[in-house]
């Protein structure tokens, strides 16, 4: 009887602590989102600035490449994620269970092959050394471009390079061509290197998401993430001009720079994330699927993981 009394007392408590947790991060604790330094990210950083995003809310972390992003979510070291949506197929493939719950933005030309003057065609890097984020969108991008320009990984020398190092290593000649993007190749500048291919031939393929561990999704700092995202939208809709200077102060470029490489991008509003997360088989879906045999068939995932419930069902309209 004793020990029955315990155990309900036992559980009791445990139960307890559980609500206990649940509240504290609920009130006190911010969710740690990881970015690295991209226009499509930026929006948020501008949301801080505003007050539209807590700190006590959502803490925004910086890291110097998509691949740290990568292995903070996975060491558990961050809470939520930007990312695209072929290094989220990888998460999922590693076991975890990241749920997209924003689009960020999809790539129509911000995301680039660039090469030494000189190298005046994709054919000419047969043999060249090709830097890129090995682990991460570099690798799907370079295998895409070869793909379509009917070459093969052998063909060239792929050298695992972090994006903070891109810039020196081009500049150095240690490299003959980055798999980059913006603003490497504005701070490059456009007369030091020749644009062998970008984005624009990948229409729809590389989409940026905001991704948030699935056992968080309940908190509220999920939809104060959904809600200050779309004001900040329409505040850059508004004030294109004074967003470009605030963009301009993180990226290390010019607001006109800004402008441009914004071109590149389509940033979702509200309604269109909403029409691609919605529905009992949401269009996002769809792509990711589509995605991951692209990805499968390039030998860059070994089998297609469980993609079903990766996009967040209550995404408001």
């Amino acid at each position: 009887m004793m020990r029955i009394r315990f155990r309900i007392i036992l559980l009791g408590l445990l139960a307890a602590l559980a609500l206990a947790s649940t509240y504290l991060f609920h009130s006190t604790t911010p969710l740690k989102l990881g970015t690295n330094l991209w226009p499509g990210y930026e929006p948020l950083y501008i949301a801080r600035n505003l007050e539209l995003l807590s700190e006590q809310d959502v803490a925004l972390v910086e890291l110097p490449s998509a691949s740290e992003v990568m292995r903070a979510f996975r060491n558990g070291a961050i809470d939520a994620a930007a990312l695209t949506l072929d290094e989220v197929i990888n998460l999922r493939r590693m076991g975890l269970e990241p749920v997209i719950i924003q689009v960020t933005n999809i790539s129509m030309g911000a995301d680039v092959i660039l090469a030494r003057p000189g190298i005046d065609s994709f054919e000419v890097l047969k043999g060249k050394r090709v830097g890129l984020e090995a682990s991460a969108l570099g690798a799907y991008m370079i295998s895409r471009a070869l793909e379509i320009n009917q070459m093969s990984p052998d063909d060239i020398v792929m050298v695992p390079l972090e994006v903070n190092d891109h810039i020196q290593a081009f500049r150095r000649g240690e490299v003959d061509a980055l798999v980059t993007f913006d603003p490497v190749p504005q701070q490059i500048g456009v007369d030091q290197a020749v644009r062998l291919f970008d984005s624009s031939s990948l229409p729809g393929e590389i989409v940026d998401v905001i991704v948030v561990r699935q056992n968080l999704l309940e908190h509220k700092q999920v939809r104060r993430i959904i809600e200050a995202w779309n004001r900040t939208l329409a505040f850059i809709e508004a004030e294109p001009e004074r967003s470009a200077v605030m963009m301009s102060e993180r990226l290390g470029v010019s607001p006109q720079l800004v402008l441009q490489s914004l071109e590149g991008l389509e940033l979702p509003r509200q309604a269109e994330t909403a029409a691609l997360m919605s529905g009992k088989a949401p269009p996002l879906e769809q792509q990711l699927q589509r995605l991951a045999a692209i990805m499968q068939a390039n030998g860059l995932i070994d089998h297609i993981p469980e993609l079903e419930g990766l996009v967040y069902s209550r995404y408001p309209e």
